[in-house]
């Protein structure tokens, strides 16, 4: 850190409204630079209870009504300017944690160094744009003005491109997410696994006999593709999580009057160990940009099964779990059969000594040589 002693040090994050896995990333970050402050757009107090006591400026945005401030989809034509407006001329490096307009926050002085950990090109810009504008949650109030989101999307995608284009150096979640910066930002990015607090997991025993999948229902998890699956095995499965597809796959349970499923909805983090240690497997059925959960799974000493595309392909091995080939029932129950005749094969042990490579000490090391080595 002495390479640092004369160096001022901001982070930079997308938002600040409740703990995932982007916000364990700059708790992260926040620790490895305690005395840097953190710039965002809007922020809730007391949402992250690691970062209470740090000092958080938040844009022009936190000064709307909180209904506002907890809905993003509200917010999007604004956030590119409004970090664009942040002064950021005391600080020589900029850390920016970014899924969305972080990145967008300008340099004042030749000499600053921005640095972009970049969790994903924005998703609903460019990969998922499709997805985005037929399936997502509109409010009713807003369903008439659907017709307008494509443009609101074109205006986004300039505005996005501009600001990668400010930043100095990306650091990429993944080997998958640095081939996407490539793609839609012409950039390279160093890759850096993102982190979770590995020392809140371990294995408590024997593992249990119910599957598990924790995370927001929303429809690129495919949770809806979990529920069809156990309706039809009816093994028992436990599902965490609130979002705007809960209901959809409540519906779809009683409809097929699967008793197998249980729907957790929001779970504390101080009950998450327990939880995670008692499953059988975890399930991971999205193409995710990296994804902690399974990390935070394999932590807890308990086999993945996840889709094989996208982050989870770098964080679980043939040790740790195995692949489904496609985002189908079919692929999903030969991946569970697979499972149930190898399972003993896998050591809680060696899973949990895996996951050690996610966590948050080589996490913050790596970062911290990365800065370094970006300003001698």
């Amino acid at each position: 850190m002495k390479a640092l002693n004369n160096k001022r040090v901001v982070i930079v994050a997308d938002w600040l409204t409740n703990q995932g896995g982007a916000e364990q990333v700059v708790t992260a970050l926040a620790d490895a630079f305690p005395q840097a402050p953190i710039y965002t757009s809007v922020f809730t107090p007391g949402s992250i209870p690691a970062l209470d006591g740090r000092a958080i400026r938040a844009s022009w945005l936190q000064r709307l009504p909180a209904f506002l401030r907890r809905k993003h989809q509200f917010l999007l034509p604004f956030f590119p300017g409004a970090f664009a407006r942040l002064d950021l001329s005391d600080f020589d490096i900029i850390i920016s944690s970014s899924s969305a307009f972080s990145k967008n926050v300008r340099k004042t002085r030749a000499d600053q160094v921005h640095i972009c950990y970049c969790h994903t090109p924005t998703r609903y810009l460019y990969n998922a744009r499709d997805e985005y504008i037929e399936t997502y949650p509109l409010p009713g109030w807003l369903k008439p003005f659907k017709f307008l989101l494509p443009k609101l999307l074109d205006y986004l995608t300039v505005k996005d491109l501009k600001g990668a284009q400010g930043v100095d150096y990306f650091i990429s979640n993944s080997n998958f997410i640095a081939a996407r910066i490539k793609k839609y930002y012409g950039r390279t990015a160093t890759t850096i696994y993102p982190c979770t607090n590995t020392k809140q997991f371990s294995p408590l025993g024997p593992r249990g006999e119910y599957f598990l999948a924790l995370g927001r229902f929303i429809p690129y998890k495919r949770f809806d593709l979990l529920v069809e699956t156990f309706a039809k095995n009816s093994l028992p499965l436990k599902l965490g999580g609130i979002g705007p597809e809960l209901e959809k796959c409540k519906a779809i349970a009683r409809e097929r009057q699967a008793k197998n499923i249980e729907f957790l909805e929001f779970v504390p983090y101080a009950d998450l160990p327990s939880l995670y240690a008692g499953a059988r497997a975890f399930l991971f059925p999205a193409e995710e940009d990296f994804g902690l959960t399974p990390v935070e799974a394999m932590a807890s000493g308990v086999p993945v099964i996840a889709f094989g595309k996208g982050g989870a392909t770098e964080s679980v091995t043939t040790e740790t779990g195995l692949f489904f080939e496609e985002q189908t029932p079919r692929s999903l129950q030969l991946a569970i059969d697979e499972f149930v005749n190898i399972e003993q094969k896998y050591s809680s042990k060696n899973i949990a000594h895996h996951a050690e490579k996610f966590s948050v000490e080589n996490f913050q090391r790596q970062i911290l040589e990365f800065v370094i080595s970006k300003i001698n």
